[in-house]
């Protein structure tokens, strides 16, 4: 099992080391996904992305990457726990609640670009 899934941390590093294989001068960012401490990636998916990061930063012309995860569906539901501590630290109460959150869709994000190849599952013309 330990083969099928990257860390996030190793994610961040093999995306990067992609980012500048060809030149490491090339300036990276990665943005999308601030508010995870910690998560698992399969790693068939992220061995195509890395491909994917080195097919576009090895362009001679390419001086920056910059990597953008979007949630697919535009509206998710989320749950909020609120949680309350005591002076020595220890919780005292904790509250749960859903909300929904709106976010943009990758269309967004590309708005701007002058080729556009989808590669996804499914987007296939």
């Amino acid at each position: 099992m330990k083969l099928m899934h990257t860390r996030l941390p190793d994610f961040y590093s093999k995306i990067e080391a992609a980012a500048k294989k060809h030149n490491p001068d090339t300036k990276f960012s990665v943005r999308g996904l601030e508010s995870f401490k910690t998560a698992k990636l399969a790693s068939l998916r992220v061995g195509r992305v890395e491909d994917e990061i080195a097919e576009v930063a090895g362009n001679d012309d390419t001086k920056e990457v910059e990597v953008i995860l979007v949630p697919q569906n535009p509206e998710s539901s989320f749950t909020v726990v609120i949680k309350s501590y005591r002076e020595d630290g220890t919780c005292s109460k904790a509250v749960l609640e859903n909300m929904y959150l709106s976010s943009p869709t990758c269309e967004y994000e590309i708005i701007d670009a002058e080729e556009v190849d989808d590669r996804r599952t499914g987007n296939r013309q």
